[in-house]
This record gives structure tokens, sequence and C-alpha cells, in this order.
């Protein structure tokens, strides 16, 4: 009886090791998350689909209540969220809002459960105002997206629940190549969202143990699928590293004497997660054959995971992970791919921190992505006593700086923390000072004399592209 009794557990427990394996992706879809994203797109959030944007304001543009409720959901604030003091910040530690909400949502069965599940995360008032506004929302919603596409999901998970085994080879690869925290008792929730359509744009999103992943309806590409969750799960990954391992990262690239090591390390994290899911992951899911095609809509994103792509597959394949001789060669490799890079706007303000004496913060987001990609974006204001603010004294970002009022008093003030712009006088007509600080930071003071303005200055930023590294004053 004791060899029966312990055969069979050997059994149970190899049954229930296996099933563990197979439930660590669990590939899904979600009625409360897909409708959370529409009313993100439609609202114009930032990190949303523009497809499936024009397809919302194809049919819903001229529903005057529709767009009561988008403009409604839009005033509700996610990005606010619990930071980590204690992570180096070039790393940012923080979880968002936005993350909070998404991980429960894409696990919550209806509103009502996703009401229950997200108390405390919002003030009561923001949670009753976004709950009323996805109720009323729903009725479009489902009439627009889910009674069409629900279906259409379900098929393309079907197929993407066939690469599980491959999808967790990766992962076991993928983690220890990033020295990451991640362990296999916490599943990862691939999520497919519906964008009705067979093509077009679409936007994917790491949030917590959610992959949220954005795919058209009407096309059928189960690889191109599977490398792009395999690429958010890499951001995820690397977020997760302990905080040893990120210390000593950020170590590595801060003691790189090379000047483009702080633009490298700004664009490590996404250039990495493309080098993996879309160059290695889709090479394995394409038996051997690497993508000749575009990896990343972002060219220096995608020129760069490139370059790092041959010493990537090199580590992969001798199961070794991210360290100092890697970080030296993304470094270089850098600096030989974009020799101008420390001079333009566009790879600079890939991490950023954006100052204002009273705009919106949101009303700055949607001005400055009309013209510019970025990882990190920050909006710190008021203004008053700005030579003393810690940020602008410690963080190793760029800084746009809005001069929206008492222009002549905050320049004088400025120039007690940048001797570079000691001798420069203070001209009405004067709209832009561009420059690199004494730390390699790229500076901008944008003067505007209202809010409006500050569409116009981003767009002359975006023409005028790089500084001049002999001008101060750009226009």
């Amino acid at each position: 009886m004791m060899k029966r009794f312990s055969l069979f557990l050997i059994i149970l427990c190899f049954g229930m090791a296996k099933a563990q394996q197979n439930d660590f992706f669990v590939f899904k879809e979600s009625e409360v998350y897909s409708l959370f994203n529409f009313m993100e797109t439609a609202s114009k959030k930032q990190g949303t689909s523009s497809n499936y944007r024009q397809y919302i304001e194809s049919k819903l543009s001229g529903d005057q209540e529709f767009q009561r409720l988008a403009n409604d959901f839009k005033s509700i604030d996610f990005n606010e969220g619990i930071v980590r003091q204690d992570y180096p910040k070039g790393r940012n530690y923080r979880k968002s809002y936005l993350t909070l909400l998404v991980a429960q949502s894409l696990k919550s069965k209806d509103l009502k459960d996703f009401n229950e599940r997200i108390t405390g995360i919002l003030p009561v008032n923001e949670q009753v105002k976004m709950l009323d506004i996805l109720k009323n929302a729903q009725p479009y919603f489902r009439k627009y997206v889910w009674n069409d596409g629900e279906l259409k999901i379900k098929n393309q998970i079907s197929d993407l629940k066939k690469y599980r085994e491959m999808s967790s080879q990766l992962f076991i690869k993928f983690n220890k190549f990033y020295k990451s925290s991640w362990d296999q008792q916490i599943p990862f929730y691939v999520t497919l969202y519906p964008i009705p359509g067979k093509s077009g744009s679409t936007v994917s999103t790491p949030h917590a143990n959610a992959l949220c992943i954005g795919t058209l309806t009407d096309a059928k590409d189960t690889e191109g699928t599977l490398s792009v969750t395999m690429h958010e799960m890499c951001h995820i990954l690397y977020h997760e590293q302990s905080r040893n391992v990120q210390f000593e990262q950020e170590k590595y690239f801060n003691e790189n004497p090379s000047k483009y090591s702080k633009l490298a390390y700004s664009y490590f994290n996404e250039a990495m997660a493309t080098a993996l899911g879309n160059g290695y992951a889709w090479k394995m899911l394409k038996k051997g054959v690497l993508d000749q095609g575009e990896w990343y809509n972002n060219t220096t994103i995608d020129l760069f995971a490139k370059a790092i792509y041959p010493m990537t597959e090199k580590y992969l394949e001798s199961n070794r992970s991210i360290d100092k001789e890697f970080i030296n060669h993304a470094v270089k490799v850098f600096g030989e791919t974009f020799p101008d890079a420390i001079y333009e706007y566009d790879q600079n303000f890939n991490t950023i921190n954006i100052f204002t004496d009273d705009i919106d913060g949101n009303y700055i987001f949607d001005n400055f992505f009309d013209y510019f990609n970025a990882n990190n974006v920050g909006v710190s204001s008021p203004m008053k006593n700005i030579s003393q603010s810690p940020k602008l004294l410690e963080d190793s970002s760029s800084f746009i700086i809005i001069l929206d009022k008492q222009q002549k008093e905050y320049l004088e003030e400025l120039k007690t923390v940048f001797p570079e712009i000691k001798n420069i006088k203070y001209d009405q007509s004067v709209q832009n000072i561009s420059f690199l600080d004494s730390k390699g930071r790229m500076i901008v003071l944008l003067f505007i004399s209202k809010k409006e303005d500050l569409k116009a200055a981003m767009e002359k930023l975006s023409k005028h592209k790089k500084v001049d590294k002999n001008k101060l004053i750009q226009y």
C-alpha cells in the first residue's frame, strides 16, 4: 500500500508541476480590460494605438454623449503612483496607478468585480467617476468592437496556446540573461485586446504581471503576436531585477567614460526588449530566420537593437547574463550608430523632466508627444525656487524648462545653476535657449507668453532637430 501510495503521489506531483508549467503563460481575453483600453484610446491617453483611435473617431466623433465620456475619462490622472526611493534613480522604479488598475482589470469578470478589486488604489471620488464612465461607455464598446471582435480574439488565443512550451523556454533563457528576480510561480497574464481591422498600428504594454497585447481582429500573425508578447515580458524582467543588480548595471553605465553612455542607458531597456523579442524570439519562432524588416517603429530603438543583436545572441547561446562587457559594448555601438546623438533633441528627450509654473501636465504631455517619442517624461510645478530643486541639480535626465511667467526673473535664477548662460541677457523676442550643461545634459528653456504657444514651441524644436553647439540662442 505504501509503495502504491508513493507512486500515486509522484504521479500527482508530476501532473501538478506540468500543469503549473502550462499555466505559466495564461493566454486570455478580457472584456473589462478591453473596455478600459477602448476609453484610454478614445480619450487620447498616451501609449494607445493611433489606428484604433481613428477607427473609434470614424464611428463616434459625432456622438456628443460619447465625447463627453471620453473627455471625462481623460481628466482622470493615472500617471501618479508609488516610487521606490531606494532603487537607482536612472531606473525610476515605480508602480503607477495605471499599472495597478490594469493588473486588476484583466482578472475581473465584470465591472462590479473590477470595482471591488480596485478599491483603495484611487481616491473614491475618482474610482466612482471612472466606473460610471466605463458603465456608460460599455454599450458603445460592445456595439463597435466587442460583439464582432470577441470570437476572433478567442481564435487567436487558441493559436497562441500552441506555443506555451516555447514561450516558457524563452522566458527561462531571457530571465537568466537579465539576472531578473522573476519566478515561475508568478504567471504572466497575456491578454489580447481587439483592434478592428486587418492592417494598421497596434500597441502593447506591460503592467505588473499583465502583458496587454493589441491585436488586429482580421489579421492572423501568431508568431508576430508572440514575439511582441516576449518583448513586453522583457520589460517586466528588466524592471524586476533585484535592487543590487540594478545598481550594478547602472554603475557600469556611469563608469563608462564615453559621452554616449547616458543616452545608451536611457535607450537600453527598449532596445534590449526589441533585440530579444523582435529579434531572437522571432528567429526561434521562424525556425532560424531573422526578421530583415523593421523591428520597432522608432529609428533609434530599431537601429540600436539591431546593433546589439549579434552580442545578444552570443550571450544567449552561451547562457551568459548581462555584465560589464556587454554594457560597454552597448555603449560603444550606440556611439558608432548615432555619432550626433548627444546634440539631437529627439534622442535626448527620451528621458526628460519638464518644469512649468502652472500649465496642466496632460496639456504638456499632449503637445510634447505630438512631436517627440520618450520613454520617461516627468512634469514638475510650480517653479518657485527652481534653482534649489534637487531634481534639477541631481538628475541626469534632459530638461525642458517652460518660462510662461516671470521670464526675466526665472532666467536670472537659472543662471545660478547654469553658468553656460550667465552672459545671456533677457530679450522678449527670444523663444528658445538650448545648450548642453557641464554634466552633458540637454537643457532647453522655452519662452512662451501663454500656454497655447507651447505647441508651436515644440514644433520648432522638432523641426530644428538639434542643438547648435556654438550658438546658445537657437531662434
